[in-house]
């Protein structure tokens, strides 16, 4: 006998068949959405067939007819004018019920992802336009192609519409601002203008850098001054082919008037070299010395020869010294090793406004007491001068150190200019305080050049001086220069020295070569400074060579030396014929031991990988300061320090380990990106005093709410907390140049929220923007490359608009004018290239008002 459950399920599965067999009507309903609105006209395909399109609701209902157990595919797709829109897919079950019927209702939802996009055409009459750099909202979208187009695709605009520019060098710039509609097609007519760029540069220690200042004028009518870069832009918008004097005017330089033709049409390239009237002290930093003997600690000797050096140095005015805590606080913001910026130099780096000049010390001790050696770096990268000398014992350390900075000023290349003719003799700019005396030669070069090229100068001749007085020298001719060429005013005089073991009757030609690390595997040895009794004779380069003038049959003593390595001291004595000589050092290491919380920490020594963290057994680093650094990812910053190894085993493990922050920084700036002010806020603040990052994390912060707040008592809170940092005094202006603009900004709007309700209290915060915004203003040389033009804006902006409110609030008549000139020099430096950008025009077009009525009110 069959059970009532056996019955009904041979019922269910005879029914299961029988649909199977036979097929059943169902209804399907589709409902489509796009941006979470309903999509009407969206097509719908059923099985590769289409069965309609969704109605003004976005619903398409419509029955079909299929079997259970059969897998429908549902694809969903819609056509809009300037979308481009990813059709939807996929796939359901007919099933049975608990009744063992078919299931006849079906409902999916689908979600159309969509993009828009425009189209930006850009011509000059009729002809397309290539590489047109086109921005939205002072963001770059690309450049465009060979047809003149670019096409942005997008997901919204603001819908109170963007502010499009187009521009390209040698055109009028192009600025709309509109709400544009998808699939629409802007059509840019660029006209053609004629750009003039002056640049204005000197040339002093191998390095070019602007000459701010110079005054720029065409054909009599003054256009302005050269900025901080010594770069003026001028554009002509007359007619194309003019011809035009071009006159710069430089004072306390030579020359001090300069003219020239140009041509109105295209970019027109203007450049001169002008050379100081008065040389200015050379920028010296003396950083830290390290000593170079395993195993034998020589800290204290060290640091004596760094602050003997400081003291000894710096009594001469032709030298002025950077603090050697502002030069650290500058390597660690750049992160790269000293070693890596003295080797391949700084004029391209911020440091270059800082520093002219880096002192790198190593001492070193053998059987006869301890060796110092000082190396001069300059901004190029080369080193200029070396010197060497011994003491006894540590006490003797302070004189051995004045021995090298008398040898120093005796013998270092200072850099001058003729600076008046008077007959056959010629006034040069330096004098006692450089050590120049009678006899003293110089090499003469042509700085009046106005290549852009920084390629190595040549001597056209040669001076040598009669006359010397505290302010300057007079010298004749020794050489004459090549060719047909005379001394002229402006010419660039560099002091000449024999290398050691030249002199005028000086014979043989001899190389000498070095090579370094531990036998057998030894490599050719760059830097290795050559000292021939005690004098500096030159230094190896990448080959491990350099040649010196030897006379055949004399010996001297000679001195091999190199940080990291063991020096080499040796009699040197070359025959007749003997033309080289070869040289090994070994290698100076110590053995890095180190650990990290958290672990598995990827370690860099200056830059090369080193292993990850714990590495335990310990790795050989070379004596002397390293660029360390330490990264774990996720979300923690980066450990980096410029660290010294001076023993056998420097251990950073167990306690010592080293211990990596949780990155707030990027925290911050991913919430920001997500339009999280909150949590932006949340991630700087979790930043206390001892965080490495607290600095940077607070003056965001206090942007944040000036700019999203509005909340400038906060704002202020922060800028102060970061400004009035102790261990921040030394390099406030520098690094911080750009947060006196933004505390003065959040100075003046509080003030100006103030003014109805606290007049006493709106006066007092608006003096207090006029006088953070002047320190900016001080230091506008400071302002970031990538921010300068901004925040050189914004610094005259509201500078000009805290005197003019805090004129109004006080009506005291020396405001007035202050506020008048204020606003004169906000359009005297008003940046070029923020010229046409509708943010700052509708700034510029704002405060012409306010100037006038302050001229009003007169």
């Amino acid at each position: 006998m069959i059970s009532h459950g056996i019955r009904y399920g041979i019922a269910a599965a005879a029914a299961l068949l029988l649909a199977a067999c036979s097929g059943q009507q169902v209804q399907l309903e589709v409902k489509a959405r796009m941006d979470g609105q309903p999509a009407p006209g969206a097509t719908v395909v059923v099985d590769g067939k289409q069965l309609g399109v969704t109605d003004t609701s976005g619903v398409l209902a419509q029955p079909i007819t299929r079997s259970a157990g059969a897998e429908v595919e549902v694809l969903v797709s819609r056509e809009l004018p300037g979308h481009r829109i990813t059709p939807w897919k996929t796939t359901f079950l007919i099933k049975l019920g608990k009744d063992g019927k078919v299931v006849d209702r079906y409902s999916v939802e689908a979600d159309l992802r969509a993009t828009r996009y425009f189209t930006v055409a850009v011509s000059e009459g009729g002809t397309p336009v290539t590489d047109a750099t086109v921005r939205l909202n002072d963001k770059e979208l690309g450049k465009t192609d060979a047809k003149g187009e670019l096409v942005h695709e997008y997901t919204t605009l603001p819908a109170k519409g963007v502010a499009l520019a187009v521009s390209k060098q040698g055109y009028a710039a192009w600025h709309k601002s509109a709400s544009i509609q998808p699939g629409e097609r802007l059509q840019v007519a660029l006209a053609r203008r004629a750009v003039l760029t002056v640049t204005a540069i000197s040339d002093e220690y191998g390095v070019r850098a602007g000459v701010p200042g110079v005054a720029v004028s065409l054909d009599g009518r003054p256009l302005g001054k050269t900025d901080d870069r010594g770069i003026y832009i001028y554009t002509y918008d007359g007619a194309p082919g003019r011809k035009a004097q071009v006159a710069l005017s430089a004072p306390g330089y030579l020359p001090a008037d300069w003219k020239t033709a140009v041509v109105l049409e295209g970019q027109i390239g203007v450049q001169r070299v002008f050379a100081p009237t008065t040389p200015r002290p050379i920028r010296v930093a003396v950083h830290r010395f390290a000593g170079n003997t395993p195993g034998v600690d020589l800290k204290d000797v060290a640091a004596q020869a760094e602050a003997a050096m400081a003291a000894q140095l710096f009594k001469a005015s032709v030298f002025r010294e950077v603090p050697a805590a502002e030069l650290e606080a500058e390597v660690k913001r750049l992160k790269v090793g000293i070693e890596k910026i003295t080797a391949k130099g700084w004029k391209d780096t911020p440091l270059r406004r800082t520093v002219d000049m880096i002192v790198l010390g190593s001492v070193a001790r053998d059987d006869k007491g301890v060796i110092v050696e000082a190396k001069f770096y300059v901004a190029s990268g080369s080193v200029v001068l070396s010197q060497i000398a011994r003491a006894r014992d540590a006490g003797a350390i302070n004189g051995a150190v004045r021995e090298i900075v008398a040898n120093v000023l005796e013998r270092f290349p200072f850099e001058g200019t003729v600076v008046a003719l008077e007959g056959e003799r010629y006034r040069l700019n330096l004098g006692r305080p450089y050590r120049v005396g009678r006899g003293t030669e110089f090499s003469l070069f042509d700085a009046g050049k106005s290549e852009a090229s920084e390629a190595p100068r040549r001597e056209i001749g040669r001076l040598r001086v009669n006359r010397v007085e505290d302010s300057g020298a007079w010298a004749e001719v020794d050489m004459a220069p090549k060719g047909n060429r005379t001394v002229i005013a402006g010419d660039r005089v560099v002091r000449h020295l024999r290398p050691a073991g030249e002199s005028e009757d000086s014979g043989t030609s001899v190389t000498l070569s070095t090579k370094g690390g531990l036998a057998p595997d030894v490599t050719a040895l760059a830097g290795v400074n050559i000292y021939l009794n005690g004098d500096w004779a030159g230094t190896t380069g990448t080959d491990g060579r350099t040649e010196v003038r030897l006379r055949p049959g004399k010996t001297y003593d000679i001195v091999l030396y190199r940080h990291g390595y063991q020096q080499v001291t040796d009699r040197l004595r070359m025959e007749k014929g003997q033309g080289s000589k070869e040289f090994v050092l070994a290698v100076n290491n110590a053995v890095f031991k180190v650990d990290s919380e958290p672990s598995r920490a990827a370690v860099m020594v200056d830059g090369d990988a080193f292993g990850k963290t714990p590495l335990l057994e310990g790795k050989p680093v070379g004596l002397g300061f390293h660029t360390v650094k330490l990264t774990v990812g996720e979300d923690y910053r980066d450990w980096e320090e410029v660290m010294e190894f001076d023993k056998k085993v420097e251990d950073r493990t167990g306690e010592r380990r080293i211990v990596l922050h949780k990155d707030y920084l990027k925290l911050g700036e991913r919430a920001a990106q997500q339009g999280d002010a909150n949590a932006a806020i949340q991630a700087y603040a979790s930043t206390d005093k001892t965080h490495p990052d607290y600095s940077e994390a607070h003056v965001r912060l206090g942007q944040i709410y000036l700019d999203d707040k509005n909340d400038y008592e906060a704002a202020v809170r922060e800028f102060e907390s970061v400004l009035t940092l102790p261990q921040n005094k030394d390099l406030i202006y520098k690094q911080f140049a750009v947060a006196f603009t933004n505390l003065g900004h959040a100075y003046y709007e509080k003030g100006n929220r103030l003014v109805d309700r606290d007049r006493e209290g709106a006066a007092q915060a608006l003096a207090k923007a006029v006088q953070t915004l002047q320190v900016a203003k001080q230091n506008t040389r400071f302002f970031p490359t990538a921010q300068h033009d901004e925040a050189l804006h914004d610094t005259y902006y509201y500078l000009a608009l805290a005197y003019h409110k805090l004129y109004l609030v006080t009506r005291k008549a020396s405001l007035q004018g202050a506020a008048d000139l204020a606003w004169r020099e906000y359009f005297d430096f008003f940046p070029k290239r923020l010229e046409g950008n509708p943010t700052f025009e509708q700034s510029r077009a704002g405060a012409r008002k306010y100037w006038d009525q302050i001229k009003d009110a007169s």
